[in-house]
């Protein structure tokens, strides 16, 4: 029965009258060839010990002047290496390279990246180690313009659709005890983003494109030193098998502070993944949203402000220590030293793919916390609103007003991992959230008989299957 859920899409979700739009899809291994570094834990010690599960990068084309996507089974792309992608497009040629978004997977099972989150291997390496790092990065490189280009060659012409499902596998992570953040593990009354919204592309009767986004963390395997892809990549590996001949990209939502549930063995990545799979037959066979046209592309680049810089007073009692801490400082006063400034501002593009007024889809770069989904589907439309994190770089977590309030983890030790020298001031949530608001648009905004999201809790009833 599971193979025949996403062909019903043909007779159950698509009216025959919808225009038909130009769409490829392709795919390519992008496995390491050896053992390498792997990002997402900062204590790991030593490259990978093997393969669990090989990894993927998927492209999907739409348009005559398209857009493409590629979603890639890696943990995150530093800004330089999507600078560097767009290049080869441009040598290349073949389709606009400012069209291109590259969304990662956040796998932490996935070979780092040179210039990615630095400070998890930084001080921590070998030159040896180092080298495989770089060869790895500029073959994936290589292989995510030529996957793309695979999905531009392949298009032909395509009915597109969409609708929203549910999954419930993310539980926020983000562990509070009278007011101070403690650890990651499952708090319960915590917010998530439990809306599911896949897209379907069908042709001559089969379904040969599906893109799925989820907002939770890519870590259900655990902390293994073993490559995976993790419940993305069983998820998207099981929509394949229901629909043979198609592609499916899964890419992540706000979900940097959401994080599965339960977490720790490759066989909660399985059933994370199944249940993903599911989730998204059960949309294909519901009343689907035609879309008419390609999307009209927007893209808008901002700088979001970092907080005070600690003095350089701060660096040099910092450098004393012999842990990442001390390691970061020692980098800060490279750079004073060098002439060079500390940064106080991210450079951060938003993008748009807007389908008139029927979907905007919104990818923002980095790690973006939930709060972000929270305020934006209750002041616009959700019903026609899907939002994309890890997109187009990852210059590190994204947290919202309240965690930086709050402190902790994805406030303020990761800035460490990413490099930067201070955490963010509160002043970056009100930033994004009206310069997605503007992008989108007035017709996105909410109406007076917008259902109210039902989605962004827990349900009481999930809370003890998802502790087992």
């Amino acid at each position: 029965m599971r193979r025949t859920i996403l062909p019903l899409l043909v007779l159950l979700g698509v009216s025959s009258a919808q225009a038909a739009v130009p769409v490829g899809v392709a795919k390519i291994d992008v496995t390491p060839s050896r053992p390498v570094l792997l990002a997402g834990y900062g204590h790991r010690v030593g490259e990978s010990l093997g393969i669990d599960v090989g990894l993927s990068a998927r492209a999907l084309a739409i348009g005559e002047d398209p857009v493409v996507l590629v979603a890639v089974e890696n943990c995150g792309m530093p800004a330089e290496f999507i600078a560097e992608v767009r290049r080869r497009v441009t040598e290349r040629g073949g389709f606009d390279p400012s069209k291109l978004t590259i969304s990662c997977t956040h796998t932490h099972n996935s070979p780092t990246l040179e210039g990615y989150a630095p400070f998890i291997w930084e001080g921590r390496d070998t030159p040896e180690q180092r080298e495989h790092t770089a060869a790895y990065t500029k073959d994936l490189a290589g292989k995510i313009v030529d996957v793309a280009l695979a999905a531009v060659a392949d298009r032909k012409p395509a009915d597109l659709s969409w609708g929203q499902g549910r999954a419930t596998f993310g539980g926020n992570r983000r562990v509070m005890v009278n007011g101070q953040w403690k650890g990651f593990g499952f708090a319960e009354k915590a917010p998530v983003d439990h809306s599911l919204p896949a897209l379907f592309a069908h042709r001559d009767g089969k379904v040969v494109a599906v893109w799925a986004n989820y907002a939770c963390h890519c870590t259900s395997a655990g902390s293994e030193n073993r490559v995976g892809g993790d419940w993305a990549g069983f998820a998207a590996t099981e929509i394949e098998q229901a629909n043979p001949g198609a592609t499916a990209l899964v890419t992540i939502g706000c979900g940097a502070d959401v994080g599965p549930q339960p977490t720790g063995n490759l066989d909660f990545s399985r059933r994370h993944g199944k249940a993903l799979s599911e989730a998204v037959g059960r949309i294909a066979s519901s009343t689907l949203t035609p879309l008419k046209s390609a999307p009209e592309l927007i893209v808008k680049e901002i700088d979001l402000p970092l907080a005070t810089l600690p003095t350089r007073e701060h660096w040099e009692k910092e450098a004393k220590r012999t842990d990442f801490q001390g390691r970061h400082a020692q980098r800060m006063i490279r750079q004073l030293e060098s002439g060079g400034k500390l940064p106080t501002v991210v450079p951060y593009p938003v993008t748009v793919w807007r389908f008139g007024d029927d979907l905007a889809i919104v990818f923002l770069p980095g790690e973006v916390t939930v709060d972000y989904a929270v305020r934006l589907k209750n002041e616009m439309d959700w019903t026609r609103l899907w939002i994309n994190g890890w997109s187009n770089g990852v210059p590190g977590y994204i947290p919202s007003r309240r965690i930086l309030a709050e402190g902790g983890y994805e406030a303020d030790f990761s800035q460490i991992y990413y490099a930067w020298p201070t955490k963010y001031d509160p002043a970056v949530e009100d930033l994004i959230v009206s310069t997605v608001e503007g992008l989108i648009g007035e017709p996105f905004r909410r109406k007076a008989d917008t259902p109210t999201p039902d989605f962004l809790s827990v349900p009481e009833a999930l809370i003890p299957s998802m502790k087992k």
